[in-house]
């Protein structure tokens, strides 16, 4: 089907916009998350599953151990409704270049939207929420740090964190210094792998990401180990209510990854004026479980 927009058809915008939604779903691995392909609106709740590992202890022949490692839920409201948009002016740009300036926009608009989700999600990384004793955290300068400091971490983490999967996620300066220990940098190069790429070597069993901008929260944090039952994220499907054809609505649909199911609705309308506008959004919400633990890396 045609856009309303000269030679930008339904093809050419989810060819853009489907890859960049599915560049959050590597991160979206480190926590517990859910997506829902049902709509939703701001408010509605989910329970994410977050599950709790079995205590053991003696068991009485002829009789049930007693449960001791519920399969709990989250509950996640989604309260996030973000979105980016752009606009084309009639007089300020010629038709011939209005596709791959408008593609070009939609595109970085859900890249804008993942980052969102991204940034949101680690700003609960706090003290308040995770603890302040000297096992909840390592301090360290971020020019300091090396492989001994990244097992000090490890070590702090296996006894906080227990089975979880855990994720190591750093911001530039901490996986600047650590990509230049002399013991990492050698591991570094047998791999293959590079700052550039985001995921490090597994490194004492711990999956290691760069994060260029891990928020500080105001608590001097460079980055934290995380284990995968501490957040909860719920995505869902923006539920419509103006149609295309509606008022000044052009077109207005769901665009969804086949694979993941992550969607985000994305909006066309033309203004008397002589504007073309565009909109991408998404709906998210995120918590704090009280079933997972995180040990946080603070400069010093």
């Amino acid at each position: 089907m045609s856009s309303t927009i000269s030679g930008i058809n339904e093809a050419q915008v989810d060819a853009r916009i489907i890859p960049a939604l599915r560049s959050i779903l590597p991160l979206l691995s480190m926590f517990s998350h859910v997506i829902e392909e049902e709509d939703r609106i701001t408010s509605d709740t989910v329970q994410v599953p977050v599950a709790v590992d079995p205590t053991i202890g003696n068991k009485t022949a002829g009789t049930f151990v007693a449960a001791a490692g519920e399969l709990a839920g989250a509950t996640v409201t989604y309260n996030r409704f973000r979105g980016g948009g752009w606009d084309a002016v009639e007089g300020t740009m010629r038709a011939s270049l209005l596709a791959n300036y408008w593609l070009d926009k939609a595109e970085g608009a859900v890249y804008g939207a993942a980052k969102d989700i991204v940034d949101y999600v680690l700003a609960l990384i706090t003290a308040a929420n995770f603890g302040n004793t000297d096992a909840d955290k390592l301090i360290v300068a971020p020019a300091d740090f090396g492989q001994l400091d990244a097992a000090q971490l490890w070590g702090k983490a296996k006894k906080k964190i227990k089975r979880q999967k855990q994720v190591f996620i750093m911001n530039t300066d901490f996986a600047t210094a650590l990509f230049g220990d002399s013991s990492m940098a050698l591991i570094n190069a047998t791999s293959g792998k590079s700052l550039e790429s985001a995921a490090l070597p597994n490194f004492l069993d711990m999956n290691q990401v760069h994060y260029s901008d891990f928020p500080t929260n105001s608590q001097n944090l460079g980055g934290a180990v995380i284990g995968s039952g501490a957040l909860a994220v719920a995505l869902a499907k923006p539920s419509m209510f103006i149609k295309s054809g509606d008022g000044d609505c052009d077109e207005r649909r769901v665009i969804t990854d086949p694979d993941s199911g992550i969607s985000c609705m994305y909006t066309v309308k033309t203004s008397a004026g002589g504007t073309k506008s565009g909109e991408v959004t998404v709906l998210y919400g995120v918590a704090t479980t009280g079933l997972g633990a995180v040990v946080r890396l603070v400069t010093a």
